[in-house]
């Protein structure tokens, strides 16, 4: 297995991604579906500690996916023109702590990024954590990223290539 992904502020396209995974509400949780065929599916986020956390039902496609087969990406939207793209591959595990526990921790950073999304919603933070139930960790290994002023990259724990 590859070695986890440390992006590093001081390099460019990782301080973009960092600034556009701890701000964005949407990104996309890419995974092997049992008909071989690629499964993306806009999803809320957490970005701590170097991992995407998604909360997930346990049922969903996504959550039967990833227990067959780790391997996913996760990506962000582009720019209107296809530019500013930023895509994680790495390895996602199901954290042994549920939704409730994770968001104790970090119920602050969730709400202050997904209360308006909630409101709009009409759903309260309780029916998250009573419907996603699961929570799954995305550990990257490798960054894919390139935008209009900056070149393509594509990035391990090493540094930009």
């Amino acid at each position: 297995m590859s070695a986890p992904l440390v992006l590093d502020p001081a390099v460019p396209l990782h301080a973009l991604a960092l600034e556009r995974l701890e701000s964005e509400e949407v990104g996309w949780l890419g995974t092997a579906g049992r008909d071989g065929f690629p499964h993306a599916v806009p999803v809320w986020f957490l970005w701590i500690d170097g991992t995407v956390v998604v909360f997930v039902q346990p049922r969903s496609v996504k959550a039967r996916n990833l227990a067959a087969d780790p391997r996913a990406v996760f990506h962000l939207q582009t720019e209107w023109d296809g530019e500013n793209v930023q895509v994680l591959q790495g390895t996602a595990e199901f954290s042994p702590e549920p939704t409730a526990v994770w968001l104790e921790r970090h119920r602050a950073a969730y709400l202050e990024k997904y209360q308006a999304g909630l409101d709009r919603l009409q759903w309260t933070i309780d029916r998250v954590i009573d419907q996603y139930t699961l929570a799954v960790v995305l550990r990257p290994h490798k960054l894919i990223s390139w935008a209009p002023d900056r070149p393509l990259a594509a990035s391990r724990s090493e540094g930009a290539r």
